[in-house]
């Protein structure tokens, strides 16, 4: 399955209608180029081997494999100076942990590692229902359908105004399919 699938499994799996409620979009203050620079910080403080390339601050997706069957892509918004979402997609369970960890403190230095790997754990085990965890003012979604061979992780701002389900967060970003990134 390519990408662009799964991009688009992502935001089917994880669609429910939404509040009419008019919402403010919020973004992550770090542009593109310096989340694919502090995630390869991050990557080499923890003795990972793995690295983003050199993200241009730009609107629209951006996206880079870290390992065999490991996507980090970045959504910049449209001044390129600020990152609407991240998504980490794994294919394969190697690495993905870390990835999704990498990605998490690249944007929040203070994420409790610990509490985001069982929340996503606890997520792809089934052991939680469609729940989102929010920390610092970020949402972390798990989706992984059950017909589908991959987890992604999505990070983006919370958004207070909505029902704090993973499928109404997530719906209120969809997007059918990233265009061609870096």
């Amino acid at each position: 399955m390519n990408l662009a699938s799964i991009l688009v499994s992502v935001s089917l799996a994880s669609s429910v209608a939404v509040s009419s409620t008019p919402v403010e979009k919020q973004l992550l203050a770090i542009s593109p180029h310096d989340f694919a620079q502090q995630f390869n910080a991050v990557a080499h403080d923890a003795g990972e081997k793995m690295a983003l390339p050199d993200f241009r601050a730009k609107p629209g997706w951006h996206r880079a494999k870290t390992s065999e069957g490991i996507s980090v892509l970045v959504r910049g918004a449209h001044t390129g100076y600020a990152i609407e979402e991240v998504i980490v997609v794994c294919q394969t369970s190697e690495q993905c942990l870390q990835t999704i960890s990498t990605a998490a403190q690249a944007i929040d230095s203070t994420i409790d590692q610990s509490l985001l790997q069982r929340f996503v754990a606890a997520r792809i085990a089934e052991q939680l229902g469609e729940v989102a965890l929010v920390i610092s003012g970020l949402v972390y979604l798990v989706v992984n359908p059950e017909d589908e061979d991959y987890v992604a992780l999505v990070i983006r701002p919370y958004l207070p105004q909505q029902e704090l389900t993973a499928h109404t967060q997530a719906a209120l970003h969809r997007d059918p399919a990233p265009a061609h990134g870096t």
